[in-house]
């Protein structure tokens, strides 16, 4: 097999790793948050350890989501000349990786946020 075939072949195959890593941080932290808010509404809960909980997840979610970001931009980044020219590589290479993050860190500090004033004040 050609070089050039089983290098398209691995980019591929390491884009959908990508996606799927940042699909599967996703799905914990919002299932974790679900837990956590389906707790509060009980309203009969050891604070200090749920206050962990909250916080921890946060914590999981701004750094593994933050780093699949960092790792598609730079997947973006190291694309060759040939796939840099198509539509996906333009777009990639047009997106707005500054605000995905401001906004992936932003909803779940304010998840975070909310779940600690219900549960403190």
């Amino acid at each position: 097999m050609d070089k050039e075939v089983i290098d398209r072949q691995t980019r591929a195959i390491s884009f959908s790793a990508i996606g799927r890593d940042f699909q599967l941080v996703n799905v914990i932290c919002m299932f974790a948050n679900v837990v956590t808010l389906s707790l509060i509404c009980t309203g009969n809960i050891a604070v200090v350890p749920l206050t962990i909980v909250i916080v921890s997840t946060l914590v999981f979610a701004l750094i593994a989501g933050l780093n699949q970001i960092d790792t598609f931009k730079a997947w973006v980044m190291d694309m060759d000349k040939q796939e840099a020219e198509t539509t996906m590589g333009k777009q990639g290479q047009n997106s707005p990786f500054s605000m995905w993050k401001t906004v992936f860190a932003l909803t779940y500090t304010i998840f975070a946020i909310a779940q600690l004033y219900e549960i403190w004040v």
